[in-house]
């Protein structure tokens, strides 16, 4: 009969860690799936914490009590009666001045003794500057039409406070937020106005922004890395073949392009040093950047789409206007304003553009109080001076860009290229794995017991060996085996805790039958 020939201690050692990683890839298997879902309700636990915090914030008494410290921490100015204020749902309307003093007006002549008892300082026909809160513009704004005439509406959105602008009269009356002195986001649905805003306030990183010029022949890709000026280090104009343009984002991924045109329906034409125009489909170059999570801005040309970086007819380079100097600031909307210049301003507009993406129109806006009176488009001197001094002027633009979600989602990130919402699970289950770890610990030595350092050739081997095996423990078994061995250990304790009195009980009895025997 033939005899079962179990391996020796030594060859155990040897072929367990070959053993362990398929056990442990069977355990990645079965407890990363349930960690993917616990992932998704963790993230939307953290979320909604987040966003419940927000909402408290900018809801009710609590949005008051923002916008009244928003108020108090202004500099002060000779001559304004500045107050925070909320209208409630009941249609009454809460002050607040600097020193915190409150009053709540219900009716028509309370609202004009608001000045007096607030800023008894100021005179009776003081014109109000008031810094409202985001429900007051969004859910209340039919009683705006209560306050004093004149009055200078602000509104306070994430910390920051922008001066609104009011276009037209009664049902029509169209309500504008000045982010800047060219830059307006229109006060209508607020989900779209919020992602405008927060688009407008992101940082603008001067490194990760590429200008390209569409010519024919062009080098068919891109490279990873900007070319800098090696006087000014400043980034140079890509040149690249308009056809090859979809297929070379893909080279700069997570970075924003910057291209520029005419734009006729869904089509971009461009306009190279010799030959005639050529169009590209805008949706194909959307598509695009959303494969490749590029940000693409379209700067919409009010007259011959000529590329930048080549030359016109007078053999002058051709810039985009304002450009240069809208890539050195610090904010998308200071970008933005940059491009508008003197000649007008500019509304913007945020709508959906796809999964995580959003689309941002930025088009002039005219017939508001204050502001610059607007150039026709199609002027044709603009176009014949935009020839002669080789500027593009910037009629409007349009880019299809991360949406808010997407890119405070990649800003959560440890490291890069995995999601946020994995690596929060990750450290909650090696959090978590911590309070199991007599439990998992025990299973361990049974999948890869201990080195001995008799089975290696040197020490040097033996402690890499120990190194490897408890890194192993502690940062994939441990956390993988989190959601059943801290119960496990959970439990354990429980029943020590419920177990002691009775084990005291026979400990002590026990001594006693001792010492009588």
């Amino acid at each position: 009969m033939a005899r079962l020939m179990l391996p020796s201690s030594a060859q155990a050692r040897r072929w367990m860690p070959r053993l362990s990683a398929g056990v442990l890839m069977l355990l990645a298997a079965l407890v990363l799936r349930p960690a993917a879902v616990s992932a998704n309700w963790l993230t939307k636990i953290v979320g909604t914490a987040e966003h419940v915090g927000a909402r408290t914030a900018r809801h009710g008494a609590g949005a008051l009590d923002n916008v009244a410290q928003h108020v108090k921490a202004l500099p002060p100015k000779s001559g304004a009666a500045v107050l925070a204020a909320h209208a409630t749902q009941v249609g009454h309307w809460r002050f607040v001045n600097r020193a915190g003093e409150t009053f709540t007006a219900g009716t028509p002549d309370e609202l004009k003794r608001v000045a007096s008892v607030l800023l008894p300082e100021a005179g009776a026909d003081v014109k109000l500057t008031l810094y409202l809160t985001e429900d007051t513009i969004f859910a209340q704004r039919a009683l705006l039409k209560d306050l004093p005439k004149g009055t200078d509406l602000h509104v306070l959105v994430r910390g920051e406070s922008y001066r609104i602008l009011r276009s037209g009269e009664g049902v029509a009356e169209r309500l504008f937020a000045e982010i800047r002195p060219n830059l307006l986001v229109e006060v209508a649905e607020r989900r779209l106005f919020e992602e405008a805003v927060w688009q407008l306030a992101r940082p603008l990183n001067k490194a990760n922004v590429r200008v390209l010029a569409l010519e024919p022949g062009g080098p068919p890709t891109l490279s990873s890395a900007p070319r800098l000026d090696p006087a000014t280090k400043r980034a140079l104009v890509d040149t690249i073949d308009p056809a090859s343009l979809p297929a070379a984002l893909g080279s700069v991924r997570g970075q924003t392009v910057v291209v520029t045109g005419r734009v006729d329906g869904q089509l971009l034409y461009v306009k190279p040093s010799s030959g005639p125009e050529r169009s590209l489909l805008i949706k194909d170059l959307f598509a695009a950047a959303e494969a490749t999570d590029v940000n693409l801005v379209v700067l919409q040309s009010a007259s011959t789409p000529r590329q930048p970086g080549g030359r016109n007819w007078l053999w002058q380079k051709v810039q985009v206007k304002g450009l240069d100097e809208a890539l050195q600031r610090a904010r998308v909307a200071d970008f933005l304003n940059a491009l508008g210049g003197p000649s007008g301003r500019l509304a913007v507009t945020a709508t959906p553009g796809g999964a995580m993406r959003t689309v941002l129109d930025v088009r002039p806006v005219a017939g508001l109080p204050g502001g610059p009176v607007t150039r026709p488009i199609g002027d044709v001197f603009s176009e014949i001076m935009s020839d002669v001094t080789g500027k593009v002027i910037t009629a409007s633009v349009q880019a299809n860009v991360r949406s808010a979600e997407r890119q405070q989602e990649l800003d959560q990130r440890i490291i890069p290229g995995v999601p946020a919402a994995l690596q929060t699970s990750y450290l909650v289950f090696l959090v978590f794995g911590l309070f199991g770890l007599p439990v998992s610990r025990a299973w361990w030595q049974r999948i890869w017991p201990r080195e001995a350092a008799q089975d290696y050739a040197g020490r040097t081997g033996y402690w890499a060996a120990r190194l490897v095996r408890g890194a192993s423990f502690l940062f994939v078994f441990m956390p993988l085996t989190a959601p059943v061995s801290a119960p496990l250990q959970m439990l354990k304790a429980m029943w020590d805790a419920v177990t002691a009195p009775l084990r005291w009980w026979r400990w002590l009895f026990g001594r006693s039958a001792s010492a009588g025997a």
